[in-house]
Order: structure tokens, then sequence, then C-alpha cells
């Protein structure tokens, strides 16, 4: 995965080879999805990068409900692809075509790196490792990992604690995070998860 902050290396330098996680070990169980790459990918980037940084926010704004289906997203696509046996294809590029040219892309994720009250960075996530459509199925796995009933994934703000063994190379992540949501208007909703990262060897 190249560089989640501020994209990808320039000519003549290489992303690091240790960045992000294969796969991660949480309450005894293996994930090698996404998830698991962005989150120990972007708290490696933050360690080596921005070593004083004591806490990471991301935020974006998307339609819908937090949902438990958002960890499986193959069955949506499944669905997707299901729907489309029966489907006018030339009548869905048009509406598809619309769309984009009414809502233009994708929006962007803005990231905020802190060092107590300091800000160390701030921007955007490169469009090609994450969108704001993307985004909330990212969002949902901290929450998971978590153990956070799905029930409460759309309160106003949730918190939870995370550990996370990454055992290939003997190092532990910790992720304390608050969730918060405020709805826009007609299904919009904004939200920002500020995590407070750290990183140790495997005992």
């Amino acid at each position: 995965m190249g560089k989640l902050i501020r994209g990808n290396p320039d000519e003549g330098e290489t992303p690091s080879e240790t960045s992000g996680a294969a796969s991660i070990f949480v309450n005894g169980a293996r994930y090698a999805n996404a998830a698991a790459k962005f989150w120990s990918s972007l708290i490696d980037e933050v360690s080596e990068d921005f070593p004083k940084c004591s806490s990471i926010e991301l935020s974006a704004s998307s339609p819908g409900a937090l949902e438990h289906d958002m960890l499986f997203p193959q069955r949506a696509l499944e669905k997707d692809l299901d729907s489309l046996v029966f489907a006018d294809i030339e009548a869905m590029m048009k509406e598809t075509i619309a769309e984009i040219e009414i809502l233009g892309p994708p929006a962007s994720v803005q990231i905020r790196l802190l060092a107590g009250q300091d800000e160390l960075y701030s921007g955007n996530l490169p469009l090609d490792c994450v969108d704001a459509e993307i985004f909330p199925y990212l969002v949902v796995w901290p929450l998971s990992w978590a153990e956070i009933p799905d029930g409460a994934w759309n309160n106003e703000s949730v918190s939870g604690e995370i550990e996370a063994q990454d055992r290939r190379r003997h190092i532990v992540y910790k992720m304390f995070f608050i969730l918060t949501t405020t709805h826009l208007s007609e299904g919009l909703f904004r939200r920002s998860i500020a995590v407070t990262p750290s990183v140790a060897m495997l005992a």
C-alpha cells in the first residue's frame, strides 16, 4: 500500500515495506481484510512520519446509516450483480452518468494530526486510497472489533478501545477511538473518528 496521507511517493522514493499488517488478530480472531490493512498502515505511517502525533482525526460526509452488512461489502456487490440480470443496462448507464455530472466524483476524507492541541498536519487523504463512499466501510470495523452493538453505531457519539496483534511482525496496536455522527440533511451524515493510537512490541 502506498502512502495514505500524502499520496504515492515521489519518483525515486519507495513506500515503507513495513507499513501495515498483512493480518491482525483481534480478540483471538484473524482479519486480513482491507480495514485491517488500512488502520494498521495509517498508524504505521503516522508513527514513522509524525512521531509526535497523539491523535488522528478522520472525517467525511456520506449518505445512509452504518449497518452490520457493511462488514461484508461483497454481499452488497452480489445483490447488485444479481439485480443486473433483470436491469436495463443502457438506462442504468445514463442514470449513473447523470448522477456523476450532478454530484461530481466522490468527496475526499479529511485528516488532521494533532500533538496535544497543536495541529501537525491537515489535508485530504488521496482518493485512490480512500474516499467518502468507502469511509463508512472502514469505520464499521473498529466498532465491530471493539464489540460495540450495531444498534449503537449511529449514536451521536460512541467510543471504544481495540488491541490488535500483528503476529508476523511481533507488533501490538492499541486504538482508543471516539466516533461522532451528525445528521446534516435528508439522510446525509457527517462522521468524524478521533483515534488515539499506540504501537508496541508484542510480548
